[in-house]
């Protein structure tokens, strides 16, 4: 019989036996860890057993501590810790709205943006743990209210108008592509709507042509100077400042007074387009529109996608509340209008004095195509960059 010693150790725990351990043998150490019981997770997990927990990580430098995460406290616990804090952000934010922001010392602007980095921490806090609280609405508020004053830009001056529109008015164009491109649908959507309509129903031109004018244009009693057509072009051209208006505004009323606009301008534009054409006096009459009407219309569909973004800011606010949405869209928006009513007072000195006038039919559509060229180019082309060419790698083949 072999030595006490020598005998293996009886299982533990449904655990195999381990093997005996041989003389010279350099893996019995390993062998004797593995053969060790191992506790259940559930045990670890229930506390039964201890869990070997790593030490923090320090901060990084300039960093203070770690704001301990508020485990099993209720919205008002919550908010009775921070209610200190908040308070003195907004006698910040009172103090700013009376315009004293100014002479308030630098120490006390730098508390200002400690206590808004704070806030901004317990808004990402009260949206995870109390959802849809006062509390949350709260501080989304707050920050809401704070954000501009600490992320604000330089204030606006003459000598930045330049940039202005050789920059920020095309990038911001751009920027809105998408809702530009659903303004243009709703605009075209309308107009071939129109057209069909007096194609199938041609007793519904009279509602939108006098009769009388009609029943000259119908005889070809249009002549080349000013005459009875200009007073049918106004009939989609006058009212264009308010029809931008209507799309503007009608994006708070989540955008459907801008899409029933764009409808509805297009509508008109359709069905005396297709008037106009059954009596085949196109080349004459639209020879009062297309100087002024390409930038026109134009305007027209950029002031309906300022509406619909708006609208879209309304329906689909994101993590923020509708009204900071709104807001946010509306600073984007404005740029946009800026360069809607510069290019609306374009577009009524082209219309007073280029569309009415005696110059040849030819030389007014060639402005119109002129316009329009110069207008799409500085739009999609404006404020663009070249990227820099990325330098090549040369290998010297002498070593």
């Amino acid at each position: 019989m072999g030595r006490a010693a020598d005998l293996p150790l009886p299982p533990r725990d449904g655990s195999r036996p381990a093997r005996p351990a041989r003389r010279g043998d350099r893996r019995a150490p390993l062998r004797a860890a593995r053969a060790r019981p191992r506790r259940p997770r559930a045990a670890v997990a229930a506390g039964a057993a201890p869990r070997a927990a790593l030490p923090p990580a320090p901060p990084p430098d300039g960093a203070g501590a770690a704001r301990p995460r508020d485990a099993g406290v209720t919205p008002e616990q919550f908010a009775a810790r921070r209610q200190a804090g908040w308070a003195e952000l907004e006698s910040h934010l009172a103090q700013a709205r009376r315009g004293a922001l100014r002479s308030v010392p630098a120490a006390d602007l730098q508390r200002f943006g400690v206590l808004y980095r704070h806030a901004a921490s317990d808004l990402a806090i009260a949206r995870r743990d109390f959802a849809g609280q006062p509390v949350t609405e709260y501080l989304n508020g707050l920050c809401g209210r704070a954000h501009p004053l600490i992320y604000r830009g330089r204030p606006v001056r003459p000598s930045a108008l330049p940039r202005f529109y050789a920059s920020v008015l095309p990038r911001a164009v751009r920027a809105a592509g998408p809702y530009v491109a659903a303004s243009l649908a709703l605009s075209v959507a309308g107009v071939l709507a129109g057209w069909l309509a007096v194609r199938l129903r041609p007793d519904l031109a009279a509602t939108l042509i006098p009769d009388s004018l009609f029943d000259r244009m119908a005889r070809g009693e249009v002549s080349g100077g000013i005459g009875d057509a200009p007073v049918a072009a106004s009939l989609i051209i006058g009212n264009n400042v308010k029809v931008a208006l209507l799309c503007f505004c009608g994006g708070v009323l989540l955008g459907i007074p801008t899409a029933l606009t764009l409808l509805a301008n297009g509508w008109v534009l359709g069905t005396l387009a297709s008037s106009i054409h059954r009596d085949g006096i196109d080349y004459r009459f639209w020879a009062y529109i297309v100087p002024h009407g390409v930038i026109e219309l134009s305007v027209i569909v950029l002031a309906g996608a300022t509406g619909l973004m708006l609208g879209d800011a309304i329906l689909r606010p994101g993590l923020l509340s509708r009204g900071d949405a709104l807001i946010a869209v509306a600073l984007r928006a404005v740029v946009l209008c800026v360069g809607v009513a510069s290019l609306l007072v374009v577009a009524g000195l082209l219309e007073g004095f280029v569309s009415p006038s005696d110059l040849p039919t030819p030389a007014k559509y060639a402005i119109g195509a002129a316009s329009g060229v110069l207008l799409y180019s500085w739009l999609l082309l404006g404020g663009r960059t070249r990227r820099a060419a990325a330098p090549r790698l040369q290998l010297d083949a002498g070593g």
